[in-house]
């Protein structure tokens, strides 16, 4: 592109020159035939030159020969026309008036050429012609004096224009050559670029585009610029050029986003995210807008597939969870029967059976209803806290665990057990999830102690940076490193079926999915015959809520029994 622009200027400087230097020589002909001078002209050489310069001017414009090599034949002429100019003032005996013109237009010249190299060469051999012609002239009319004093002006003023010319065209031309790799680089960009960019006029009619453009829509460049946009557009997704030009100059950035619809050539249908944005460079002409295009077909396709997805889920999680309410019911209430008759058959028929183990069967069948009766309540009461949303709320801790405590009075009394607290500081939970948490972990340690140890319980909660830290801690039998892990899991019991430890597995592992959907976590640390220690984080304030007051905190550090 630069290239071409530098033979524009060079063929335009070629016809500048030719059509003025021809009609200048020919006034200076024709002035010196019908005007007096005083002194010899030989005009043909003028004429032939002049003509020379309209040949050239003229031929400039279809002749590519004459593009390519046209300045440097120009240049072929200024040596010429100085040489014939020095000879013609030397016939006339260096008159003072035409030695002083012509040194003056023989320099005067040079400042039209631009190779340093023809420039150099030419400076020497008009000062070498002046000499030479100068010193075998004889009784040349200028003075001596005279002569050397133009001439040595003349050099003074040339060697100083010509100095800073040549600096200035080193500057031009390595601004040419940054310009040049800046252009590159900004091509190689706008070409490899992982998305499709047109370059549009304020009328909104696109004017260049990159091939990635091409690859997406399948027209070529051509094809695109004489297109009609609602050719390619979605009708539905269709906005008027000048309204797009109207968002984007009212935006405070320039920049206009939309989302369209386009047909490819094809016959197929994308998605196309366009971002639009102004280019403005100063003047009008150098105004355009930048349009970048994204295919989001597949984003479009999968969004699509999501949300049919997640309403397919939300109608199955609603399913399942009628479902498990049904199903807890119609369980329960043949569990229920069955441990009445089995209950009533064994107070009235017991005795008249004759076998030992009558009774022990029938404890081991109203045992086994009566676990699956737990176990069904266990099972919908763990997937209620898997599936309910619960609104949050700043609560105070010691409060809940009070509550707890009164829940747990016959199991505490029963087992001798003590639970005390330290601080208990406020959190951003849900109140009753909370409470469900803590009697859970509580009633563990009271569970599993010793039958010659009464249970010691402590809870805490440490403040930190961004949650609080709550600790259950118990002198019970505790647990083996390794299964630190399992005790989480649902059904995961460390005690067989036939221990006096009763349970279903089911209440560390409901603690864990309501303290992980609260948003925090839990684990357990434990030495077997020394006792366990469960912890768990809550959030310290609510996040992105309405109702996040300042929290009233309280050191207090009471006992509870």
């Amino acid at each position: 592109m630069l290239n071409n622009k530098t033979k524009n200027v060079d063929e335009l400087y070629l016809r500048r020159t030719g059509f003025i230097g021809s009609v200048l020589l020919i006034g200076i002909t024709l002035m010196n035939l019908f005007v007096e001078t005083g002194t010899y002209d030989y005009p043909v050489p003028r004429v032939l030159i002049a003509f020379t310069l309209l040949a050239l001017a003229i031929l400039s414009y279809t002749n590519r020969w004459i593009k390519e090599h046209g300045i440097k034949i120009l240049y072929v002429l200024f040596f010429v026309y100085n040489f014939y100019g020095i000879a013609l003032v030397a016939i006339n005996q260096f008159q003072p008036i035409d030695t002083s013109a012509t040194i003056i237009i023989g320099f005067a010249l040079a400042a039209f050429i631009k190779i340093k190299r023809c420039l150099n060469s030419y400076l020497v051999f008009l000062l070498i012609t002046y000499l030479g012609f100068y010193f075998t002239t004889e009784n040349p009319i200028v003075q001596s004096e005279y002569f050397f004093s133009v001439l040595l002006f003349i050099l003074s003023m040339g060697y100083m224009i010509f100095n800073g010319k040549i600096d200035a065209d080193k500057v031009i031309a390595n601004n040419k050559i940054q310009l040049e790799n800046s252009e590159k680089r900004f091509r190689s960009i706008f070409e490899k670029s992982p998305v499709g960019i047109m370059l549009l006029n304020l009328n909104m009619k696109p004017f260049q585009m990159n091939q990635v453009l091409e690859g997406l829509l399948g027209y070529t460049q051509e094809e695109i610029l004489t297109l009609n946009a609602k050719e390619i557009v979605h009708e539905d997704d269709y906005v008027e050029p000048s309204e797009m030009f109207n968002a984007i100059f009212r935006s405070k950035d320039k920049a206009f986003t939309t989302e369209q619809r386009f047909k490819t050539k094809s016959g197929v249908m994308k998605w196309l995210r366009l971002t639009m944005t102004l280019v403005d460079l100063g003047a009008k002409e150098e105004r355009y807008v930048i349009a970048m295009m994204e295919d989001i077909t597949f984003q479009k396709q999968a969004d699509v597939k999501l949300k049919e997805y997640a309403t397919k889920l939300e109608e199955h999680n609603k399913a399942l969870e009628e479902f498990s309410y049904v199903i807890s019911h119609d369980l329960q209430e043949p569990l229920r029967m069955i441990k009445s008759y089995t209950g009533l058959i064994k107070r009235r028929y017991i005795d008249k059976i004759d076998d030992k183990n009558a009774s022990l069967d029938m404890s081991y069948v109203i045992d086994g209803a009566t676990r699956m009766s737990n176990l069904i309540r266990d099972m919908l009461s763990y997937s209620q806290w898997s599936t309910k949303p619960y609104q949050k709320e700043i609560i105070d801790t010691r409060d809940v665990l009070v509550d707890v405590i009164k829940n747990l009075t016959i199991s505490i009394a029963e087992k001798n057990g003590e639970v005390s607290c330290s601080e208990m500081p406020e959190v951003a939970m849900n109140k009753v999830l909370f409470g469900q948490v803590l009697q859970n972990l509580i009633g563990n340690g009271l569970k599993y102690s010793f039958e010659n140890r009464s249970p010691r319980i402590m809870v805490e909660g440490k403040e930190r940076d961004f949650d609080v830290l709550f600790s259950i801690k118990d002198n019970g039998q505790g647990f083996d490193d390794r299964d630190k892990e399992r005790i989480f899991g649902i059904f995961q019991r460390l005690h067989g079926r036939d221990s006096d430890y009763k349970g279903t597995g089911i209440g560390l592992a409901i603690c864990k999915r309501i303290v992980e959907k609260q948003g925090g976590k839990i684990w357990a640390n434990a030495e077997k015959g020394k006792g366990a220690t469960f912890f768990f984080t809550m959030p310290k304030e609510l996040q992105n809520s309405d109702n996040n007051i300042p929290s009233k905190k309280q050191k207090r550090t009471p006992q509870l029994q």
